[in-house]
């Protein structure tokens, strides 16, 4: 690509750090080297891509918006004003449910969203409001949010909630159910998220709002049965049964969303009908993230370094996850690809099934969370761990005790990612570090995907968008 006289590309721009863990574990101790650090690696911002992007009311960085949260709280205020609350009876108790990705993705932002909605409903309808964390089974895994957020001074009531705690049975359109026990134990709930796209190879951006209720607010054996949904339009069967069912209509209340991009947050939308909501917001999801996306199709080779807090495929890089990097020779969005669960099983019916990842090369862990099992993902790699720390943690938790057959443990960083790359011979290096708003590689891979991008924002708003609107039957 030719240079400009503006080189487009950030070279001093720091990763968030690490966390505290909530199983005591101190990445942000002993893990001491980044790999924003390493030789030739770059920021590319997202919006020299992707211009069109919309601008963000609040962003963790200043490079890439406001870090500012006052527009983000009067923005909250008034989307709760303009909602029916009239169900919740007056002094009653209302669970307040949040989501870790929410704290994770989105940060201040997200629990300034839930401070602006628990104090309108003590004003409005003098209740008494408990926020309840649905955990994932990565539970002890995730980053201590309530202390990183100082949670228990902020709220009044606060509790997390894993999935393999009680459950309550509930019956649905699918059969008996499951949900956590925790989460709706009060007689009303309002339901929260964030609009980033971390999965879509599961949902597919189908009710793309509904999927806490089959997984985050789910209990175990129901989360277990969401993942069976996997398809080109039942990913979302197990979270919709759910929430129609009776023992959740008769405590919902309504949703409150931060609409995101991957830069940051660029406004808060709520509704009491869930499902207007999901499809007031699909469009812009399916453009700003769809476009990036694809364009992650167009790498030919890489070797991603994972350094961040998520676990394998939900570790983030500029606001996107692994995962789209790894089933990025599939368009997901496309509905008119049949089956997604059979990853690497067809060669015969090639873009009916998850994709290859045939771009990545090998994978090196500088660290990464356990928690979810990932084996079967990564096991058509090598891989490639930073530390003898990193890699205790990895095989010392039970959903991944074979990963030690897969790995080759490294003194440092630097000395992993060259094993890596004399094993390949693939220089390019793509950093999911949790860094928002850019894509943080290898000049060279930088410079290929500013090369890509004219053609491939063409071809999303030409081709893919009205595509992927008219198989959902969006406006």
């Amino acid at each position: 690509m030719p240079m400009t006289t503006t080189d487009p590309l950030l070279r001093d721009l720091t990763p968030p750090p690490f966390q505290r863990v909530w199983n005591g574990n101190r990445p942000d101790q002993l893990i001491t080297e980044r790999a924003a650090d390493l030789p030739g690696v770059v920021a590319l911002p997202v919006r020299e891509l992707v211009p069109d992007l919309p601008r963000p009311i609040w962003s963790q960085m200043e490079d890439f918006g406001p870090t500012d949260l006052t527009e983000l709280r009067e923005q909250t205020r008034a989307v709760v004003q303009g909602m029916d609350w009239s169900a919740i009876e007056k002094r009653k108790t209302v669970h307040l449910l949040a989501n870790p990705h929410g704290f994770s993705y989105s940060g201040e932002a997200y629990v300034a969203m839930l401070e602006e909605i628990a104090a309108h409903l003590r004003t409005e309808r003098q209740a008494r409001v408990k926020l309840r964390i649905a955990e994932s089974m990565g539970h002890i895994d995730n980053p201590d949010w309530v202390s990183i957020f100082n949670l228990e001074k902020r709220f009044d009531d606060v509790k997390e909630v894993p999935q393999i705690g009680p459950g309550s049975k509930i019956d649905t359109r699918l059969g008996d159910m499951y949900v956590s026990k925790g989460l709706f134990r009060s007689p009303y709930f309002v339901h929260t998220h964030v609009t980033d796209l971390r999965e879509a190879y599961l949902h597919r951006m189908v009710d793309r709002l509904y999927k806490p209720f089959g997984m985050g607010y789910a209990r175990l054996e129901t989360r277990s049965a969401y993942h069976f949904g996997y398809g080109p339009r039942t990913g979302q069967m197990v979270s919709r049964a759910v929430f129609e069912s009776d023992f959740i209509q008769k405590r919902y209340t309504g949703t409150v969303v931060l609409n995101t991009t991957s830069e940051g947050v660029i406004g808060v939308e709520g509704d009491n009908d869930l499902r207007a909501l999901d499809r007031r917001l699909s469009e812009g999801m399916l453009r700003n993230y769809g476009t990036l996306m694809r364009l992650l199709g167009e790498i030919d080779a890489c070797i991603p370094v994972l350094d961040g807090h998520g676990c394998s495929v939900y570790t983030y890089g500029g606001g996107l996850t692994f995962s789209n990097l790894l089933y990025a020779d599939t368009d997901f969005f496309d509905l008119d690809n049949l089956a997604l669960s059979a990853h690497r099983s067809s060669e015969t019916e090639p873009g009916l099934f998850m994709g290859g990842g045939d771009a990545i090369k090998s994978i090196v862990i500088n660290y990464m969370a356990g928690g979810v099992p990932y084996h079967s993902s990564l096991q058509h790699f090598s891989l490639h761990v930073a530390s003898q720390q990193a890699y205790k943690w990895l095989i010392n938790e039970p959903s991944n005790c074979y990963v030690e057959n897969l790995a080759t443990v490294h003194d440092g960083l630097r000395d992993a990612v060259r094993a890596a790359r004399e094993e390949t011979g693939c220089e390019e290096l793509m950093v999911f570090d949790y860094t928002p708003g850019a894509f943080r590689v290898t000049e060279g891979l930088a410079r290929h995907l500013l090369d890509c991008a004219p053609r491939v924002v063409e071809n999303v708003e030409r081709h893919l968008l009205p595509k992927w609107m008219a198989q959902r039957k969006l406006p």
